[in-house]
């Protein structure tokens, strides 16, 4: 026959204080971060990792601000420039550019306009 094991149910009192020592010492642990924080995170996360020259984690935390606001021009636009200028892949930076000249106008977004069409020609012209 096997023997049964006892378990104790915990104390709601004792539960409760402890969910409150835990947001004394951990405050920051049980907030949720509203997009703009995130994409601020994901930013710096990705400015530290070029200068560190990990362009592969540049692209995991430039993904990430794509996937919180898909229409996010700069990001796309730096991830074009990573592939262009870092690690050559011409093709998908050809795609980054040809997403964000799309997606953009020369009014509404004109500096990222015209660094995405800057980049597009440097590649031609490098191809022709």
């Amino acid at each position: 026959m096997q023997q049964r094991l006892e378990v104790k149910r915990s104390n709601p009192a004792v539960k409760g204080k402890l969910l409150s020592t835990l947001m004394t010492y951990l405050p920051g642990a049980w907030i949720n971060p509203r997009n703009e924080e995130l994409i601020t995170l994901y930013r710096l996360r990705y400015k530290m990792a070029v200068e560190e020259q990990k362009f592969d984690t540049a692209l995991i935390f430039l993904n990430k601000i794509l996937e919180v606001d898909p229409m996010n021009l700069e990001a796309r636009l730096h991830k074009g420039e990573l592939y262009h200028r870092c690690l050559n892949d011409y093709d998908r930076a050809i795609e980054q550019y040809n997403k964000v000249i799309r997606l953009s106008s020369d009014r509404q977004a004109g500096q990222i306009h015209i660094r995405a069409r800057a980049g597009m020609s440097e590649i031609m012209e490098m191809l022709s």
